[in-house]
């Protein structure tokens, strides 16, 4: 039997969607709380008066709105607002948030500050965990753990806060390095950056941004278009690559230029489409007319603020350790081509394929929740991906191998497929080594590729998919997760229909049965995307 200074340990939460509610009584749970008195309660029904020297609270809470306490926990907080001092009790708060929103674990942090304050005692340091929660969960339960028998400093040194940075407040992070991972001619690179002591916080799946901190060229030639050196200053964060039909009706109007016009109307969405498709908006100023049909300051108001470039994160979150990982990785795709006698670059992707170690990029992370690999080891994966979708895999798999490692007594994890398309193999196959390693490791069960220019006739992922048709049934009639990464344009149909075959001939179901089926694994949660 644990020996203990605690007579009593309380674990109260405040939880507006469930999660710290189901936290706190899956903890109720644990072994090496057998020995201890229990008591679960919502933050309103904790009558912290009662507290001694011999208890131990345990906070699990949520933020809601505006920062404001979940609704189980507001007459708590007025409570303990109007309270002077509190018994030198010992406490610990997990404070469970969302990075996207400006107050971030805002009503944990005040109740660890007011509990503080007046008089009662931090035995572990204030948890700020993201969607992203259980490595941080695990980490402070063993803590508490260490507590509870008696360790009175390991609490003081658990420091688990992510860092709530976002678009107007970014991460400055280091280039460690930027690798070639082809030869083609449009050139896919690996850029790791360090993110070391930040306290930013991911998962395999999750997408990292960065905000464009540079001058482009883009910006220079529609300075010497306008003839006007304030261009530069005037349009720089201004959004040139992405342009919205407010700022294209702006110029039609301006310029009186029917083509435009008639290509903005309803019924001529896919004659946009393609008129748009390689153009920037210095184009679309030239195509409409010459200079002077629309002022800079004009030009800058019709303008929408640029916004940040979402990559998929193309590493694991951990160390082979299990530490929390100090670098992050993307896989870009350079984005540059010649339109109209001018080379076009993408906004970010050429400025990062041509950084240098040192370089400094704006970044900060958001979660993908809906495209991360299950918790349950035995759970079959298939993931399928075309040329930089394969980034989010690169992530699971370094995943799976920990996962593996830590599981020694399974010779290989349920089964995994990966189905992945590119070009040419011999210039184009992303990550081969990595995932040869994976393959003969057993990590990874089955790699199938499938090299669109390799042959006469071109072949795709759909394709493969449907020529693997048997195994992907046999994967999903198991309950595999199937996962989808690349272009939403390329794939997104394709790879439906071509899951809609597999099912009517290997599943014998008919056209509406497939489709339903389909349709299900996506409701459910087996079928997930992320496409761009």
């Amino acid at each position: 039997m644990m020996k203990t200074n605690f007579e009593r340990i309380i674990i109260s939460y405040g939880s507006e969607s469930g999660n710290a509610e189901r936290l706190a009584r899956q903890f109720c749970e644990l072994p090496f709380l057998s020995s201890v008195k229990l008591e679960l309660v919502t933050l309103n029904n904790l009558v912290i008066n009662d507290l001694s020297t011999k208890d131990l609270l345990l906070v699990i809470t949520s933020t809601f709105g505006d920062g404001e306490p979940p609704g189980n926990a507001d007459d708590f907080a007025l409570q303990l607002a109007s309270l002077n001092t509190l018994a030198p009790f010992q406490y610990a708060i997990f404070a469970l948030g969302d990075v996207a929103y400006t107050n971030f674990c805002q009503f944990g942090q005040q109740l660890d500050a007011q509990l503080h304050d007046k008089g009662a005692i931090r035995a572990i340091n204030r948890v700020d965990a993201d969607l992203d929660y259980r490595n941080f969960f695990t980490q402070w339960v063993d803590t508490v753990n260490a507590v509870v028998a008696g360790d009175d400093t390991i609490g003081h040194q658990l420091m688990l806060r992510v860092e709530p940075y976002s678009e107007t407040k970014p991460h400055q992070a280091k280039i460690i390095n930027v690798t070639r991972l082809n030869s083609s001619s449009a050139g896919v690179y690996k850029i790791d950056l360090d993110i070391d002591g930040s306290g930013m916080n991911y998962r395999a799946g999750d997408l990292l941004y960065v905000v464009p901190n540079h001058k482009s060229e883009l910006l220079q030639d529609i300075t010497d278009w306008f003839g006007d050196e304030q261009a530069s200053q005037q349009l720089q964060g201004k959004e040139l690559r992405l342009l919205s039909k407010s700022l294209l009706r702006t110029l039609a109007n301006k310029s009186n230029n029917a083509n435009l016009k008639e290509k903005l109307k309803i019924r001529n969405k896919k004659a946009l489409a393609d008129y748009l498709y390689g153009r920037d908006v210095l184009d679309v100023l030239q195509d409409c007319g010459e200079v002077g049909y629309i002022t800079l300051s004009e030009l800058c108001d019709a303008l929408s603020e640029q916004t940040a470039r979402a990559y998929s994160i193309a590493s694991s979150d951990q160390n082979s350790d299990g530490k929390s990982a100090s670098q992050v990785s993307l896989c870009v795709r350079d984005i540059a081509y010649e339109h109209e006698n001018r080379m076009h670059f993408g906004t970010m992707s050429n400025w990062l394929s041509r950084c240098e170690p040192g370089d400094i990029v704006d970044i900060f992370t958001r979660s993908n929740k809906e495209f991360h690999l299950a918790d349950e080891i035995d759970t079959p994966v298939i993931m399928i991906g075309a040329g930089t979708g394969i980034a989010p895999y690169v992530g699971f798999l370094q995943q799976l191998e920990r996962q593996q490692k830590a599981h020694t007594e399974l010779q290989i994890r349920s089964e995994t497929l990966l189905i992945f398309g590119e070009r040419y193999s011999k210039k184009d196959f992303l990550y081969k080594s990595e995932l040869e390693d994976w393959l003969s490791e057993g990590v990874l069960s089955q790699l199938v590729t499938v090299f669109s220019r390799d042959q006469e006739q071109k072949r795709y992922v759909q394709h493969a998919i449907i020529e693997q048709g048997a195994l992907v049934w046999s994967l999903l009639q198991r309950d595999a997760t199937l996962y989808l990464c690349g272009s939403k344009d390329n794939l997104a149909k394709a790879i439906d229909n071509a899951l809609i075959e597999v099912a009517q001939q290997h599943g014998k179901l008919s056209f509406d049965q497939a489709q339903s089926y389909i349709n299900q694994l996506t409701d459910t949660g087996y079928y997930r995307r992320d496409l761009y």
